[in-house]
């Protein structure tokens, strides 16, 4: 009871609410407004662009980094890399305020790089500005996120008996077939919930993102976060109760379809 009582007043009341908010108008005299909401935000660029800048963020860093995790797990499956499986939670802990210094001193226009650049007779380069914008948070997303599933590949892969792989390699030596054939088919229900992490940390960026940008970053990296929070600054509730909605939509059907794609692996399997 404690913890549905936390969950009841925290969670699912304020989603009600805002549900509620979605499809109303007005603060003072609120009018019902159907999908009144819905389809001005649909008619919105601002909004129009913030869901394909996260969709296409979503699209490229997920699929990254669950490719060079997997891979640096399975570098690390052959020996106990106690010191480099903690290192790798590192990223996880610094805080963001030391991070975006850090990233500063390093890509920023008077950063490492650039100054390294002007040294060599080249041209000042600062990563940081709008050329290089979806870059960088796409960098940020792996190096912070890449070491904990990293963690989570090798301990699913430490779980599997010794004697499958020592079978399969009587039969072929090929360790990249033993990966594809034996590592992976088992792994694969961690793999699914690696991807599902993976999509909700995504939208865990916004806090690095707005103190490396602001409210208003460049037009490439405009994000639903960046959105929904430039309206509750603006205390437009309807609009922002209804972009969370939508938000809560997309995610709803990625994480089905994620769902979906596992069971029917698991079912071929």
């Amino acid at each position: 009871m404690p913890s549905f009582s936390g969950i009841l007043v925290f969670a699912i009341i304020p989603f009600f609410a805002s549900l509620y908010y979605s499809f109303t108008s007005g603060i003072g005299k609120i009018e019902f407004v159907g999908l009144g909401n819905f389809i001005e935000l649909f008619k919105n660029p601002t909004f129009m662009l913030a869901v394909k800048n996260t969709l296409i963020f979503i699209g490229i860093g997920v699929p990254l980094l669950l490719i060079l995790s997997l891979g640096l797990s399975l570098s690390m499956m052959n020996a106990p890399h106690v010191f480099a499986r903690w290192a790798l939670l590192i990223p996880l802990i610094i805080p963001t305020a030391s991070v975006i210094g850090g990233w500063n001193l390093i890509l920023g226009v008077d950063g490492f790089i650039s100054r390294l650049a002007v040294h060599l007779g080249l041209e000042s380069i600062n990563f940081l500005d709008e050329k290089f914008a979806m870059e960088v948070i796409i960098l940020l997303y792996i190096w912070k996120n890449m070491g904990y599933l990293a963690v989570v590949f090798t301990s699913a892969i430490s779980t599997i008996p010794k004697e499958y792989k020592e079978v399969y390699l009587l039969e072929s030596k090929s360790e990249i077939r033993m990966i594809r054939m034996v590592i992976l088919p088992l792994i694969a229900p961690i793999a699914f919930f690696a991807i599902i992490i993976s999509v909700m940390n995504s939208f865990k960026l916004f806090r690095e993102v707005y103190v490396m940008y602001g409210s208003m970053p460049p037009k490439n990296i405009y994000m639903l976060q960046h959105f929904m929070n430039n309206n509750f600054f603006k205390l437009n509730y309807q609009r922002l109760a209804t972009a969370a909605i939508i938000l809560i939509g997309i995610l709803s059907m990625l994480i089905w379809l994620i769902l979906k794609l596992q069971r029917h692996y698991t079912r071929d399997l």
